[in-house]
């Protein structure tokens, strides 16, 4: 398991990143996280405090809700709340995402409002179902975090490189295809194609070296442009046929319950995906060194939990604050069981959530009640509310 599966000088990158593991959430009183599917609207009420359900199309829609296990005091989740389950803001219509980017760029102001530090996630792995996933509750669902100055100096103050954790415990938080998928998306991700999001050359920061790394050029506000949409989708897809190419040419068999493709010989100049050079031989080196025939049964799930792959393509996305500036992170996933909001980014430091660490005190009950019910009368008092609320006007 402590096998290099990055060229020296990438993983002497990956093992400088800054990271903390992890920081405490607490829960509310006599929860326990279960591993129920949201596969109906019914399940998205049973299983949700339901805020507010907005309706996109007779098949979509989206709810605002309070999530059962927190990751934060002050936190909301968006969630897909149409008939048919959708796993991704690409399986959705242009409306969904112009909502999502208007609610999310409101809560950020709120958030201001409360002087916390906003954070905004999801993640994307839908086919992955034998083992706890990056994406666990299959329906797209974005989480939207307020964190405390309390919050931001505890993580100032704990922040170590990733090199100081065990090989299980810096892999959970930045994993090594993270690296490679920051150097991959650099390669393929045409920088003119993209109307909103501006790339942060790979490498050049320790978040660009976990995550392939955007700026919103407007800060929040970047959010509610309906171009944002179209620049994910096109990243996704980029990504899509990248992931689609590699399997063809360096695997073979399929994925399903407790199996995984094995890794082939291979020529990496048959993948027919523009790379340059570098990044070629960090991709060839890398699945030469993976695991995955490992995966044969639950029962060894503890043993070979981060050596082999995730079912599918699988990866998350985090928006936060940096130096002054928002940036949007896309952080390709392999062996991470870590979504969007089990791994955040502040200030620059990826930090693990640790859930349930103590019950909330009634008081911080009622701070979270309030902020969520003082945040969705701003948001439908908003002049930009239209476009969240009634979307197809």
């Amino acid at each position: 398991m402590a096998r290099q599966l990055l060229p020296a000088a990438l993983e002497n990158q990956r093992r400088g990143v800054p990271v903390v593991d992890s920081l405490p959430a607490k829960g509310f009183p006599g929860y326990v996280n279960g591993v129920q599917r949201m596969g109906t609207v019914r399940d998205v009420y049973g299983w949700t405090n339901v805020h507010a359900h907005i309706n996109m199309s007779p098949d979509e829609a989206y709810a605002l809700t309070d999530k059962r296990s927190p990751h934060a005091l002050y936190e909301l989740m968006l969630m897909s709340a149409g008939g048919t389950p959708r796993p991704g803001l690409h399986d959705h219509s242009p409306e969904f995402g112009k909502a999502l980017g208007v609610v999310a760029a409101r809560f950020a102001e709120h958030c201001r409002a409360y002087e916390l530090s906003p954070v905004v996630s999801w993640s994307y792995d839908p086919h992955t179902v034998d083992r706890e996933s990056i994406q666990g509750e299959k329906r797209f669902h974005a989480h939207l975090v307020g964190r405390t100055q309390a919050e931001r100096a505890a993580v100032a103050a704990r922040s170590v490189r990733a090199g100081q954790l065990s090989t299980v415990r810096s892999r959970r938080i930045v994993e090594e295809a993270s690296v490679l998928g920051a150097l991959i998306s650099a390669d393929i991700v045409d920088g003119d194609a993209l109307r909103v999001l501006e790339p942060v050359p790979a490498l050049s920061t320790p978040t660009a070296t976990a995550t392939a790394q955007f700026l919103l050029p407007q800060g929040w506000e970047s959010l509610t442009s309906p171009d944002l949409p179209a620049d994910l989708t096109y990243i996704h897809r980029k990504l899509r046929k990248m992931y689609d190419e590699i399997l063809r040419v360096c695997t073979t068999g399929t994925a399903g319950m407790w199996r995984r493709p094995a890794v082939r010989e291979f020529d990496p100049q048959h993948i027919d995906v523009p790379l340059r050079a570098a990044t070629r031989a960090a991709l060839a080196h890398y699945l030469r060194g993976l695991r995955p025939e490992l995966l044969s049964e639950p029962a060894k799930r503890s043993r070979v939990a981060y050596v082999y792959p995730l079912a599918d393509l699988a990866y998350a996305v985090t928006i936060a604050e940096q130096d002054g500036q928002v940036f949007l992170h896309l952080r390709l996933n392999v062996f991470s069981d870590l979504g969007g909001a089990g791994i955040s980014i502040m200030d620059g430091v990826i930090v693990k959530t640790k859930k349930g660490v103590g019950d909330m005190r009634s008081d911080e009950t009622a701070a979270r009640a309030a902020f969520q019910a003082e945040f969705l009368r701003m948001l439908h008092r908003h002049p930009m509310a239209a476009r969240a609320l009634f979307p197809r006007l």
